[in-house]
């Protein structure tokens, strides 16, 4: 009974009701009454559907962009109407898909004028990192009295958006030290043995004889000792344990607060001039170019494998004196945090288990994140845990 009685079924039947009566009774109040209801219905039904029609939606320019989670974006969206009348009161839901996980946006705008073409993007804001790509725009209307929404589907434009994640202040436990590079990537120069000469100075007592420079030392007439300098480089090795379902695409989990915390570290080491190795796959090429660093965790999706086999050819390979930085939620289990762990054990390198928590989390997710950080630490690891 109640699907018959709708809105639009009953102001269809008041309507027909009242014209038979003033038809037949011929009295201007009746009269008054039927086009009283006419022009309610009109502006309730018919008003909102033809504020809706005659829109276009534009792209600015093609192509993908970046913008950071939470931030306000200008995607470059604009809206047209080409009939004289305006339209109040558009909501404009924008609906976008990423790794399975959809996400409606929705503003809405006050007046559509024909010949202004408002922009739609900059009150969009994402609030988790991905690769979001447009599927769909709608536009809906109830103006002015909100009996019915009209909707109405518009083309969709050819949209990639990458959100980056927003990088989690870092406080970096260990020092940035030198790492041997034979190449010569990135350097910073230290003294050392090398064939590459740094300076000349005079010989001291207790010295080995083997760095004195005869050549030199005949010229000035007293032993000299040669330096040389040594191509070192400051490396990091990062590895993120990437959430997945639930908690994958969510803002408020602790799986998607590790991506942020994992871009934090890369930012206290390119700060300090340090190289970084982002490890994301166990196959895939670790990413080394600072500006795709950012892009890579946006795009970042979990391994079939998990966190045990990244771990395991991050260990294969570090060079001693590096630094290694495994990124895990709060809510990672300890075995499995031990069992993907256990390759590093032993290593020459400093490695340090960044422990990221949720926005909201409950004190169960407190107790459970303090329990894993002292196994952890009770494994031989430093650690240390950030929350937002």
């Amino acid at each position: 009974m109640e699907r018959w009685l709708s809105k639009s079924r009953v102001l269809l039947g008041l309507c027909a009701v009242l014209l038979m009566a003033a038809l037949n009774r011929q009295d201007p109040m009746v009269y008054g009454m039927f086009l009283f209801l006419a022009v309610v219905s009109f502006l309730g039904f018919v008003l909102p559907w033809l504020s809706l029609r005659s829109m276009t939606v534009h792209l600015q320019s093609t192509g993908s962009s970046e913008v950071v989670e939470g931030a306000a974006c200008d995607l470059g969206l604009w809206i047209e109407r080409s009939v004289p009348w305006p339209a109040f009161m558009v909501d404009v839901e924008t609906e976008w898909e990423w790794a399975s996980q959809r996400i409606v946006l929705r503003q809405t705008l006050p007046v559509v004028r024909a010949g202004q073409m408002p922009e739609l993007g900059r009150r969009v804001l994402f609030p988790c990192r991905g690769s979001y790509e447009l599927v769909a725009v709608r536009l809906s209307s109830g103006f002015p009295l909100g009996l019915v929404r009209a909707q109405h589907s518009m083309a969709r434009p050819a949209i990639a958006l990458h959100v980056l994640p927003q990088a989690q202040p870092v406080h970096w436990p260990l020092p940035w030290d030198v790492t041997e590079d034979p190449l010569g990537e990135l350097t910073t120069r230290k003294m050392g043995q090398s064939f590459e000469l740094g300076m000349l100075r005079p010989y001291q007592q207790g010295e080995s004889v083997g760095r004195v420079s005869w050549r030199a030392s005949a010229r000035v007439g007293e032993l000299v000792i040669q330096h040389f300098q040594h191509s070192g480089s400051v490396r990091l090795r990062v590895v993120v344990d990437v959430p997945r379902a639930p908690a994958l695409g969510s803002p408020d989990s602790a799986g998607e607060q590790a991506v942020r915390l994992a871009a934090g570290v890369c930012d206290a080491a390119l700060a300090n001039a340090t190289q970084v190795f982002l490890y994301l796959h166990p196959y895939a090429a670790a990413v080394q170019d600072r500006s795709l660093l950012y892009r890579a965790l946006a795009e970042a999706l979990p391994t079939d494998g998990g966190l045990q086999p990244i771990v395991a050819r991050v260990a294969g390979d570090a060079a001693p004196g590096e630094q290694i930085a495994v990124v895990v939620a709060g809510s990672m289990a300890q075995d499995a945090l031990l069992s993907a762990l256990s390759p590093l054990v032993g290593q020459a390198c400093g490695v340090v288990v960044c422990i990221a928590m949720g926005r909201h989390r409950t004190p169960q997710d407190a107790v459970q994140a303090d329990a894993l950080q002292r196994a952890v630490v009770q494994a031989g690891f430093a650690t240390f845990m950030e929350a937002p």
